[in-house]
């Protein structure tokens, strides 16, 4: 069932990809300079009179927009480090946000609005990594949390905005952009991307609490929709499937230190909710078939389990950073890196 709703939403987004396609552009001005409309023969600029760096066009721009996201951004950089940066960043602040979000829950919707949305969360897993999580995150949830809004809250907000830090690192690298902000600066502005979060998650919380009582009230009016109570019940999963989505997208467009536009980070994200779904099913059926962590970690098999998941999770965010920048550079005319302009030949 969970895939089938990633299915729905990411067909959702591919058409709104194309949509974005027609997006007028935002610039870094506030007016645009006058440029003469070039005809059919005008090639772009080819730097240093080489032919060999004019940017291609057609089917070889899509491989050239691979190749450089995929060999140049990826695999000849330090995106691996990053990649394990956000695995440990998402596994060691999953435990401290939910407990914030429970604590908020508890005071604003009681225990079952904190339930709800932490299903949901876990939702969106593979499987086999939610059934994992969902005990330990239930071990670390029960009992009283409200204490959390008072007591050591200072410390939580700390290792949740980390992970927004570890995200913001990657995409500054992936865009070839430095942030040179304060760092108090930097951590306010994690902290307020983390609430509006928590806040939007008890928000589809509460709609998983509702939508029961909403199609309890519609069936004895519209006796017609009893049969489509399974496509009903997995609303939940697409909308918490569309705020993964915004989540990629505003992280995308508001994160680096460099002024994006909604056009030119769609592809990436779209590309990065896509290859999860790819890897959450093949990540779901290497466990149920060949893996055998316990052998090699004990007690920590889990863990282990997890946070490789994630590592693989953020590969693939990093490469739809990388697929962003070589696109956005592509479109600019910028040629892009080869082995003569890396420095590596000769």
């Amino acid at each position: 069932m969970a895939y089938a709703g990633w299915g729905c939403f990411l067909g959702a987004g591919i058409v709104a990809c194309f949509a974005a396609s027609y997006l007028p552009e935002m610039s870094d001005t506030a007016e645009q300079p006058t440029v003469e409309p070039q005809t059919a023969e005008a090639k772009p600029t080819v730097p240093d009179g080489d032919a060999s760096l004019v940017p291609p066009a057609g089917w070889p721009a899509a491989w050239h927009v691979f190749w450089q996201a995929s060999y140049w951004g990826v695999m000849r950089s330090e995106s691996f480090a990053h990649a394990a940066n956000f695995a440990y960043s998402i596994l060691s602040s999953l435990f401290p946000f939910l407990i914030l979000l429970t604590g908020l829950a508890g005071y604003w919707g009681g225990d079952e609005l904190a339930k709800a949305a932490t299903d949901g969360l876990l939702q969106i897993l593979p499987h086999e990594i939610a059934s994992i999580l969902k005990p330990e995150v239930s071990t670390v949830l029960t009992g009283s949390q409200r204490q959390v809004l008072t007591i050591g809250a200072i410390l939580l907000v700390v290792i949740v905005t980390g992970l927004v830090e570890s995200l913001r690192m990657g995409l500054n690298y992936a865009y070839r952009a430095s942030d040179t902000r304060f760092f108090l600066i930097r951590r306010l502005e994690g902290t307020f991307f983390m609430l509006v979060g928590g806040i939007v998650i008890m928000g589809l919380g509460f709609l998983v609490i509702f939508m029961p009582v909403v199609w309890r009230i519609a069936v004895p009016l519209v006796p017609e929709l009893m049969p489509y109570w399974s496509t009903f019940n997995r609303l939940p999963l697409v909308f918490f499937s569309a705020a993964a989505f915004l989540f990629l997208l505003t992280a995308h467009y508001w994160l680096p230190a460099k002024r994006m536009t909604l056009r030119g980070v769609l592809p990436g994200v779209l590309i990065t909710l896509s290859l999860w779904f790819v890897a959450g099913l093949a990540f779901s059926y290497y466990l149920s078939h060949f893996a055998s962590y316990t052998k090699t970690y004990a007690g920590l098999a889990g863990a282990i389990a997890a946070l490789l998941f994630f590592y693989i999770c953020g590969l693939i965010f990093q490469f739809g950073a990388e697929v962003n920048n070589a696109w956005i550079d592509w479109r600019e005319g910028k040629p892009g890196i080869t082995w003569e302009t890396s420095g590596l030949a000769g």
